[in-house]
């Protein structure tokens, strides 16, 4: 499988924490993404691996669906990279998360 067909979903967001009930949104989107199996890079910046543009697709409907829903306010955006331009990104301080060390090496096990 090439690296141009494997494709990565990053979600980043920016959600009020004032209130509880916005906090409790903050938190629904955290465990909407944990349950779907993506994996956290940062705070608030999340990213899934997708075997094709067609599954990333529907990975990204299935999100905006999930936001448009429950998410009122606040900023939730998505950027879609192949595996090559993914695999590109440079850390410049910290290191990978063990969830990225445990993805990133399988991808290139044909």
């Amino acid at each position: 499988m090439s690296a141009f067909r494997i494709m990565w979903l990053v979600v980043m967001f920016d959600l009020p924490t004032r209130t509880k009930k916005d906090r409790k949104r903050y938190h629904w989107l955290s465990k909407y993404l944990d349950g779907e199996s993506y994996i956290r890079l940062q705070y608030s910046v999340y990213a899934k691996v997708f075997n094709s543009l067609g599954s990333a697709n529907h990975g990204k409907r299935r999100l905006r669906d999930f936001v448009q829903t429950n998410i009122k306010r606040g900023n939730v955006r998505m950027l879609l990279f192949t595996d090559a331009q993914f695999g590109k990104m440079e850390i410049i301080v910290g290191e990978s998360s063990a969830q990225e060390e445990i993805v990133q090496p399988s991808l290139f096990d044909f």
